[in-house]
């Protein structure tokens, strides 16, 4: 029986070949889709948990409160949280610290930058890596050891065979190999290239060792079984308040800390501002994109096998007269249906095989190979075949099996042929659905768009960063550097300053306004900038001057330690929001004003020379914040040269050969502003294209079965176009006809798609601080583009049938 079902599908399926390409593509393409998303998904979900002590483990973040801004998580914290955490709260088995830093290695008379990460001695404990050479146990124990992955040995050494070997340090300190660890896989948050015990003696760790409000670290800590976080989150206030010197528990005083807890588990999946990851609302969202691309091919089954059952109705008719039950026909129907979705299934394995690389070039990623080995996509791809050929086949096999022998064999061949009420609503959700995510994409990829060209505040081209000024063989240079660099005439202007637009560093001080009898205190974002730091971001002067070393003294004089600042008085400038939250009327009206700027060595007081517009340090998610700038040369971390846009080659070049003459210990690290401002949304950009790519695919899908619909209703239809033809018809109105009966569901798909688009993408906005405005146009747009594909779908068929012979039309059938 099996065998004659099996014959009877094949040939089924070989007779009617538009109707079985159009369904295997269709499907193939569907189930290709999807499959590519569940790889991506799994391969998303499964970040971190290949650590034993995933389920215990929490990454300690914080949450900045400053009066104003909205709230601003972040993971940075303090160096000294850990220790006094462990040592207040039982439940915290082990706090361990990560703290990245970059720093100069010298080998064989050559020099690099290596990113370390240095941390406790247990953290092996938490990142529980595979060791090759050394013991885990005691590997970070003592200062100056590192243990080091694979492919950093091979590079610093050229082999992994580098136990107790030594590392030279551009600061002079010298570290001993200790270990050595497996690379790294794809999908864990934290991938170490080299680890160094935090004990080692490093500048850009040491001043900041006692340092409660320098945040920088990330600290992960491993409760006890049974713990019960959420009284552990509740406690974390009153042991900021008793442990952190300059904890502030009113919000009028100054900017304020809360701690939270977060899963390891769930730091890929609920990512920060300065976190990489892909949140639960994008990765939700693409499996709701695989079920509806799913459900689209499914749908064009369903139509087109409802659609067809008057060509089965004699056959359905003379098995049932010959004895056959009803759930025969119908197991023997969804056979069919199984048959077609695992032939597709097979497609779309392969065609998964063949795109997943430019997939991942697509996005970016790089997918563990656990994830995507083919008997892990084989077993996906047939459950989802299995799952498509019931859902899809089970309401035809129904309406097939469901025919009367005696009604169909007196000659009413076309039995009943299912609701085609039913294949209206089915076709208007198609397409209801794929103008939605038409909508949805274009208004994506606008905001991306707009989100990287919005405006900065200054001009982020042509400005070349030159990282590492707070070198120590380079800081005794700078001076000269500056000078020599501004001496070159492919160059307008230099400057430097601790952090440059889109590193996301941020410092906050309380600054008071005493004028006009005001004793107003405010929280707001300091930043200590170079002379000529404005004109090298070309930022523009809204009133009064900007930094200038020939009115003098500009910035409060070093102190050494101990000293009274009583008295001291230096320049600042303001952004425009700042002049707002002091309370000025305009940028004008704050010119010559002072602030006070309280210090532990006493107060300095500011004079306001000038106001310049908000400058963007983050993304478009956030706004701009109020800034006050002062000058401050002994903090420069990069130095920002603006080019001339004629001669970039050439200046690049003599920048190049500049840095090495002057500092040849130090390699050279050089970045374009603008390429480090489009990194900041190119996870936004990766995921437009993503959903562009898809909800084009839903398209064409959707299309492919108005195609074959249209196929079959024009052919069903063709004595009705013989009668008409007779009657005078022309071939222009016969076209008209059978365009205006798709165009109606389409039209009315448009009525329900823009409502729901509306209110999904209002939310979606809700998202940014700065955000484009959702045009009715793109609404229109995106429902004529369907109307269009429609038309163009269904009127080469309604051309041909019209075409023909009204003799040969009224011979039909």
């Amino acid at each position: 029986m099996v065998r004659n079902w099996l014959m009877v599908a094949v040939r089924n399926l070989m007779r009617h070949r538009l109707y079985t390409a159009i369904n295997v593509l269709g499907l193939t393409a569907g189930l290709a889709a999807a499959l590519l998303i569940a790889v991506f998904v799994r391969h998303e979900l499964s970040f971190n948990d290949r650590f034993a002590n995933v389920d215990s483990t929490w990454r300690l973040n914080r949450i900045l409160l400053i009066n104003g801004r909205a709230p601003e998580p972040t993971a940075s914290q303090a160096i000294p949280l850990a220790p006094a955490l462990k040592q207040s709260f039982p439940e915290v088995v082990q706090a361990v610290r990560v703290a990245r830093v970059r720093e100069v290695v010298r080998r064989d008379g050559d020099s690099l930058y290596q990113l370390f990460s240095a941390v406790d001695p247990d953290y092996f404990d938490i990142f529980d890596w595979r060791f090759l050479a050394g013991d885990p146990a005691s590997a970070l124990t003592q200062p100056n050891s590192a243990v080091l992955t694979v492919a950093t040995a091979e590079k610093l050494f050229g082999t992994t065979n580098v136990l107790d070997r030594t590392i030279e340090l551009g600061s002079g300190i010298t570290l001993r190999v200790t270990g050595v660890i497996e690379n790294p896989p794809v999908n864990v948050t934290h991938k170490p290239e080299a680890l160094i015990a935090l004990s080692t003696p490093l500048p850009s760790i040491d001043r900041a060792r006692d340092h409660w409000n320098w945040n920088w670290i990330d600290t992960y800590v491993r409760l006890a079984p049974g713990t019960d976080v959420a009284r552990l989150e509740a406690a974390l206030p009153d042991f900021v308040r008793r442990n952190n010197p300059n904890a502030v528990e009113d919000e009028g005083q100054g900017d304020r800390n809360v701690l939270t807890l977060q899963k390891l588990r769930d730091v890929h999946t609920a990512p920060l501002s300065d976190d990489e990851g892909t949140s639960m609302a994008v990765i939700t969202s693409l499996t709701a994109l695989a079920a509806v691309i799913l459900a689209i091919a499914a749908v064009n089954f369903v139509n087109l096998a409802t659609a067809r059952a008057s060509m089965r109705a004699r056959e359905v008719a003379m098995r049932k007269a010959l004895g056959a039950p009803r759930r025969l026909l119908v197991l023997q129907f969804l056979g069919e249906s199984l048959l077609l979705t695992f032939l597709s299934g097979l497609m779309a394995l392969a065609l998964v095989e063949v795109t997943l690389p430019l997939f991942q070039d697509a996005m970016s990623v790089s997918i563990d190979p656990a994830y995507r080995e083919l008997w892990a996509m084989a077993v996906i791809v047939a459950a989802l075949s299995f799952a498509l050929g019931i859902l899809g086949g089970l309401y035809p096999a129904l309406v097939l099996s469901g025919f009367r022998p005696a009604h169909v064999l007196r000659g009413n061949s076309k039995g009943n042929a299912g609701s085609g009420r039913l294949r209206t609503i089915l076709v208007v959700a198609q397409f209801a659905v794929a103008i939605a995510l038409t909508v949805g994409t274009l208004v994506v990829l606008q905001q991306a768009r707009y989100a990287s060209s919005q405006q900065l505040g200054f001009d982020k081209d042509n400005v070349v960063l030159l990282r590492g000024a707070d070198n120590k063989a380079v800081k005794p240079k700078l001076a000269a550097l500056k000078q020599r660099l501004l001496a070159d005439p492919g160059v307008i202007a230099v400057a430097g300053a601790p952090w440059v637009p889109s590193d996301g560093a941020e410092t906050t001080s309380a600054y008071r306004r005493t004028d006009d009898g005001q004793n107003v205190s405010v929280t707001i974002r300091t930043d200590n900038v170079d002379y000529g730091y404005f004109e090298a971001l070309g930022a523009r002067l809204l009133a009064g001057r900007t930094f200038d070393e020939k009115y003098g003294a500009e910035a409060a004089a070093d102190v050494p330690s101990g000293q009274r600042m009583e008295g001291r008085t230096a320049s600042a400038l303001l952004s425009l929001s700042a002049v707002r939250q002091l309370g000025w009327a305009s940028p004008q009206d704050a010119i010559g004003r002072t602030l006070l700027y309280p210090q532990d060595e006493g107060d300095v007081t500011l004079t306001i020379v000038g106001v310049v517009d908000d400058l963007q340090y983050r993304t478009a998610r956030d706004r701009t914040v109020a800034s006050v700038y002062q000058i401050d040369q002994g903090q420069i971390g990069t130095l920002m040269v603006r080019i001339k846009p004629d001669a970039a080659p050439a200046v690049l070049n003599r920048i190049d050969a500049l840095w090495r003459e002057m500092v040849p210990e130090v390699p050279i690290r050089r970045q374009f502003l603008d390429e480090r401002i489009e990194q900041l949304y190119a996870l936004d950009v990766r995921q437009g294209k993503l959903f562009a790519a898809f909800a084009g695919l839903a398209v064409i899908i959707a299309c492919l079965g108005l195609f074959g619909l249209a196929s079959f209703t024009a052919e069903r239809r063709t004595k009705e176009i013989g009668i008409r033809k007779v009657l005078g018809a022309s071939v222009g109105d016969l076209v008209r006809l059978l365009v205006w009966q798709f165009s109606r569901p389409v039209l009315i798909a448009n009525l329900v798609a823009w409502p729901l688009a509306w209110f999904g993408l209002s939310r979606w906005l809700e998202g940014f601080a700065y955000r484009v405005a959702l045009d009715p146009l793109l609404f229109v747009a995106a429902g004529l583009g369907a109307l269009i594909i429609a038309w163009a779908t269904v009127a080469g068929h309604a051309a041909r049938v019209a075409a023909e012979k009204p003799v040969r039309a009224l011979r039909y059938e």
